[in-house]
């Protein structure tokens, strides 16, 4: 063979070598793309699969003291809009006074949804006016106090009326009045474990009186909370509310 006919089939081998290796590569490049697209798909699924709480908030007891609660949902697209995985709007009516206060509770077990729902924000852009807004705590039975938020809107003129909303919020079992305490970049990351332990809630109280909205928030806290995974994850509702009237609280 001569040295020339040597060169070409060399060339040719080599050739075929590197068509090979580039072939390994691309067929490489497709598998990990493949790959990583159904990574991906199934991170987005997860991340957006419903969060179920052992006891949904609806159990929550329409009759709390001297306030007698009635349903109010949200239509579809507000649902859609706040994205939560469970809530309750609820109407409740003193007896004793006939005052009433709306109570809303948003529970999301993926905490970066929660970021931007706030009073300040959903009040205002429904076209109220903030008036002012203050940090305060309200006094509990047994010495505890509830750290919680206190806003005050008014209609822009010519229209006349007020409301006083009062909000809190329980993150992981502890509330707290803090809108930033989930706005990091940890609470934004996906609950892909659907973990019901890891999240936000916000209750919201409104009414045209301020003493009802306080009132409302320290008769129903202890009820909210127990509905609510602890600090420990675990939920006090599930098998306490199983009598004849679950419905009832004293």
């Amino acid at each position: 063979m001569s040295v020339k006919a040597a060169g070409e089939v060399e060339t040719a081998r080599f050739g075929r070598a590197a068509w090979l290796a580039w072939g390994a590569v691309v067929v490489a490049l497709i598998a990990g793309g493949i790959s990583y697209r159904l990574v991906t798909e199934k991170i987005v699924r997860l991340s957006t699969k419903r969060i179920i709480l052992p006891v949904p908030l609806g159990r929550i007891p329409k009759e709390i003291g001297d306030w007698t609660g009635t349903d109010e949902p949200l239509s579809p697209e507000v649902e859609r809009i706040a994205g939560n995985d469970d809530y309750i709007n609820r109407l409740y009516v003193r007896s004793i006074s006939g005052e009433a206060a709306n109570l809303y509770i948003a529970y999301s077990g993926r905490p970066r949804t929660m970021v931007g729902h706030r009073p300040q924000v959903c009040y205002v852009n429904a076209g109220w006016l903030l008036d002012w807004t203050q940090r305060t705590e309200l006094a509990l039975e047994g010495g505890d106090k509830l750290p919680c938020l206190l806003h005050r809107f008014e209609q822009p003129p010519p229209k006349t009326g007020e409301v006083y909303v009062l909000n809190y919020y329980i993150l992981n079992g502890v509330t707290t009045n803090d809108e930033d305490s989930f706005a990091g970049v940890s609470w934004r990351l996906p609950n892909i474990n659907g973990n019901p332990a890891w999240y936000v809630t916000q209750v919201q109280m409104s009414s045209r009186s301020e003493a009802a909205v306080r009132d409302l928030a320290g008769a129903t806290v202890g009820a909210i909370l127990e509905f609510l995974p602890d600090r420990e994850g675990k939920v006090a509702a599930e098998g306490k509310y199983r009598a004849e009237n679950p419905d009832r609280i004293e």
